[in-house]
Protein backbone atom coordinates (compact mmCIF):
# COMPACT_ATOMS: atom_id res chain seq x y z
CA UNK A 1 0.00 0.00 0.00
CA UNK A 2 2.85 2.14 0.80
CA UNK A 3 4.20 1.81 -3.09
CA UNK A 4 0.45 2.93 -4.08
CA UNK A 5 0.69 5.78 -1.68
CA UNK A 6 3.79 7.27 -3.70
CA UNK A 7 3.07 6.14 -7.37
CA UNK A 8 -0.42 8.26 -7.05
CA UNK A 9 -1.05 10.26 -4.02
CA UNK A 10 -3.75 12.02 -4.93
CA UNK A 11 -5.79 8.90 -6.08
CA UNK A 12 -4.81 6.72 -2.84
CA UNK A 13 -5.67 10.05 -0.66
CA UNK A 14 -9.56 10.82 -2.40
CA UNK A 15 -9.66 6.49 -2.05
CA UNK A 16 -9.14 6.85 1.93
CA UNK A 17 -11.27 9.88 2.25
CA UNK A 18 -14.09 8.05 0.61
CA UNK A 19 -13.89 5.29 2.37
CA UNK A 20 -13.83 7.24 5.82
CA UNK A 21 -16.93 9.29 4.33
CA UNK A 22 -14.35 12.51 3.79
CA UNK A 23 -14.44 15.38 1.71
CA UNK A 24 -11.03 15.85 -0.71
CA UNK A 25 -9.32 19.11 0.17
CA UNK A 26 -6.02 19.77 -1.42
CA UNK A 27 -4.06 20.21 1.84
CA UNK A 28 -4.14 16.69 1.89
CA UNK A 29 -1.96 16.58 -0.81
CA UNK A 30 -0.08 19.76 0.70
CA UNK A 31 0.44 18.36 3.99
CA UNK A 32 4.26 19.34 3.91
CA UNK A 33 3.54 22.66 3.40
CA UNK A 34 1.78 23.54 6.79
CA UNK A 35 3.26 25.96 9.21
CA UNK A 36 1.72 24.08 12.17
CA UNK A 37 3.97 22.88 14.93
CA UNK A 38 4.66 19.13 14.61
CA UNK A 39 5.59 17.34 17.76
CA UNK A 40 6.88 14.34 17.22
CA UNK A 41 10.15 12.38 16.99
CA UNK A 42 10.01 12.45 12.82
CA UNK A 43 8.93 15.96 12.63
CA UNK A 44 11.24 16.64 9.82
CA UNK A 45 9.47 14.11 7.77
CA UNK A 46 6.30 15.73 8.08
CA UNK A 47 7.88 19.14 6.38
CA UNK A 48 8.91 16.94 3.18
CA UNK A 49 6.37 15.57 0.37
CA UNK A 50 5.59 11.72 0.23
CA UNK A 51 9.05 10.42 -1.64
CA UNK A 52 10.31 7.02 -2.55
CA UNK A 53 13.25 6.88 -0.46
CA UNK A 54 12.58 4.45 1.85
CA UNK A 55 10.81 1.73 -0.56
CA UNK A 56 12.13 -1.56 -0.20
CA UNK A 57 14.30 -0.68 2.76
CA UNK A 58 13.14 -3.57 4.72
CA UNK A 59 14.53 -5.96 2.20
CA UNK A 60 18.08 -5.63 4.28
CA UNK A 61 16.08 -6.76 7.81
CA UNK A 62 14.29 -10.07 5.41
CA UNK A 63 16.58 -12.71 7.40
CA UNK A 64 16.01 -11.01 11.12
CA UNK A 65 11.87 -11.39 10.00
CA UNK A 66 11.82 -15.62 8.78
CA UNK A 67 11.00 -16.40 12.47
CA UNK A 68 8.28 -13.89 12.82
CA UNK A 69 6.25 -14.91 9.47
CA UNK A 70 6.90 -18.81 10.57
CA UNK A 71 5.12 -17.50 14.23
CA UNK A 72 2.58 -16.00 12.15
CA UNK A 73 1.78 -18.68 9.37
CA UNK A 74 -1.77 -18.68 8.20
CA UNK A 75 -2.63 -15.51 9.44
CA UNK A 76 0.05 -14.07 7.50
CA UNK A 77 -0.97 -15.56 4.76
CA UNK A 78 -4.83 -14.13 4.92
CA UNK A 79 -3.34 -11.02 5.98
CA UNK A 80 -1.43 -10.78 2.48
CA UNK A 81 -4.79 -11.79 0.36
CA UNK A 82 -6.38 -9.21 2.36
CA UNK A 83 -4.05 -6.61 1.06
CA UNK A 84 -4.20 -7.96 -2.63
CA UNK A 85 -7.80 -7.79 -2.12
CA UNK A 86 -7.67 -4.12 -1.57
CA UNK A 87 -5.27 -3.51 -4.26
CA UNK A 88 -6.77 -5.03 -6.33
CA UNK A 89 -9.95 -3.20 -5.36
CA UNK A 90 -11.58 -0.91 -7.94
CA UNK A 91 -9.77 3.14 -8.29
CA UNK A 92 -11.93 6.36 -8.13
CA UNK A 93 -11.57 8.70 -11.08
CA UNK A 94 -10.57 11.97 -10.29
Amino acid sequence: MNEDVIADLESEVRRLLKFCGLPFELTCLNFHKTERSVRTPRSEQVRRPVNNSGVGQWQKYSSFLEPLKQSLGSELVALSQSDEAFRQAPRLEH
